[in-house]
This record gives C-alpha cells, sequence and structure tokens, in this order.
C-alpha cells in the first residue's frame, strides 16, 4: 500500500532531507565568502600573451570554459593560478540571459611559447569539428570544442586588486557576478584614468581556495578584444527577463527532487 504524500513519516522524511540541504547550502556559501567584505587594493596587473577562447553565455559557465582549456594543455588543477585566466567584458548582473561575454585561456611571456602554439595548433582540428557540427544551439560543453583559440597582447596595467576565496562551485561563481565584479567595475570607473573602460579579469588557485581579480585603472580598453565596449553592447541587444523564477523553480527540482513536494 502505496503512503500518503502528507503522512508523518513523509513529512518527517521531508524535514532531515531539507535540513541536510540547508546545511550542505549554508556550508558552501559561507566557504564561498559570502559574508566577506570585498577589500579592493591597487596593484599591477602582468599583462603578456592571451591566448583564449571568447563566448556569450552566463558567467556561470566560465568554470567549464576553464577545465576545457586546462585539458588542452593537459594542466594539473595546482598549475592553473597566474596562468588561466578569465576575462568578463561585462556586468553580469546587467546583461540578460546567455548575453554576457567572456573569453578563458592563458596569459603568458615569451616562456609560454610551447603551451601558446599547443594551443593554436588545435584550431585545424576545431575547424574540422566545426564542419561536422550540425547542432545550432550546442549546450556548453559541446560548444567550447567549437570555439576556435585567438591571441591577443594585454598590457600589464595599474589595477584595482581584490583576493576573494573560491570553491569552484555555483556559488563562488554567483558571488563573482552579483558582488565582486560589479564592485571592481564601480572602482575602475570612479578611480580609474578619465574615459575608461571597466573590465574584470581572475585567476583561481583552486588548492588555495582563492582567486585574484585585477580591474584595470588605465588602458581598458585594450582588453576588450576589439569588441565594443559594456554599455554600447548593452544597447545593440535584445532585452530579455534577467530572472525567470518559474523555470529557476523546475530546475532546482530537476535537481532536488524532495523540492517537488512543494508543489
Amino acid at each position: 500500500m502505496n503512503e500518503a504524500r502528507d503522512s508523518p513519516a513523509r513529512r518527517k522524511q521531508f524535514l532531515v532531507i531539507c535540513t541536510v540541504m540547508a546545511g550542505m547550502f549554508a556550508h558552501s556559501v559561507l566557504t564561498a565568502g559570502a559574508f566577506n567584505s570585498i577589500d579592493i587594493k591597487e596593484g599591477i596587473f602582468p599583462g603578456g600573451t592571451f591566448v583564449y577562447k571568447f563566448t556569450q553565455r552566463d558567467y556561470s559557465a566560465s568554470g567549464s570554459l576553464i577545465e576545457r582549456i586546462s585539458d588542452d594543455l593537459f594542466l594539473r588543477k595546482k598549475d592553473h593560478g597566474d596562468l588561466l585566466y578569465s576575462l568578463f567584458l561585462d556586468d553580469g548582473v546587467k546583461m540578460p540571459g546567455r548575453s554576457s561575454r567572456f573569453a578563458c585561456g592563458i596569459l603568458v611571456d615569451k616562456t609560454g611559447a610551447d603551451m601558446k602554439k599547443a594551443l593554436l595548433d588545435k584550431n585545424k582540428e576545431i575547424r574540422e569539428l566545426q564542419e561536422e557540427n550540425v547542432d545550432d544551439d550546442p549546450s556548453a560543453l559541446s560548444l567550447w570544442k567549437l570555439l576556435n583559440y585567438e591571441e591577443v597582447s594585454l598590457p600589464s596595467v595599474d589595477a584595482a586588486v581584490v583576493q576573494f576565496p573560491y570553491t569552484g562551485g555555483i556559488t563562488s561563481i554567483l558571488l563573482l557576478q552579483y558582488r565582486i565584479i560589479p564592485a571592481l567595475r564601480k572602482y575602475a570607473k570612479e578611480k580609474g584614468e578619465a574615459d575608461n573602460v571597466p573590465v574584470v579579469i581572475s585567476t583561481c588557485y583552486p588548492k588555495e581556495d582563492m582567486c585574484t581579480h585585477y580591474a584595470p585603472l588605465v588602458q581598458g580598453k585594450d582588453f576588450l578584444l576589439g569588441l565594443p565596449d559594456s554599455e554600447t553592447y548593452f544597447a545593440s541587444i535584445p532585452q530579455e527577463p534577467q530572472f525567470d523564477i518559474k523555470g529557476t523553480w523546475n530546475g532546482m527540482k530537476k535537481m532536488f527532487p524532495p523540492l517537488r513536494w512543494l508543489d
């Protein structure tokens, strides 16, 4: 005989599951630095040759793109810091849907010539994959394989700098998108040279559970990869709802089936 959904035993089971989930969520929030202050200092962005893949997606996808590039170079986690960087061109809070622009890649000097060549040489293989692709809207993981590697020289400049905890999970990405990037963009716009274009570029150290985030105070335009600044770009794209409550709730129910009992 099937037990009723609202029986005392089912309610108790649901309460236990919710308590465990709440504890896990609270732990992830605390370790990701949700209540840490954002202490902005001024320092130097190192500059170098940036070999990257560029895309337009929600910033939450940047972590998997970093992993794709790491896999292409057979890197270990401990090698990521000061080598793998993510460049965020826009205010991820303001941009709708998949419109946020970012690039992930390696930042190297002359000593990194072999890694630079290894990535750029993959473009031949990538072009073959592009010709075979028949999906007009591939998933992020499928898309990463189809993006060409490009290169650009990024200058060493004065920058606003923040070091912040990093867990590699969704909580860290949300804090980056909703707290760190807006704070650094605001600082770079207010404290940088006149008409400075704010962008944020980050490198993370998984073994140390820490990231360093930079916002150039000068020559911000040199970090735009030849693209329009964020305000010009934002004005050119169709405006969409930024937060789909129903879609988010349905997604949460897929991740945590017990939530279906609340419907």
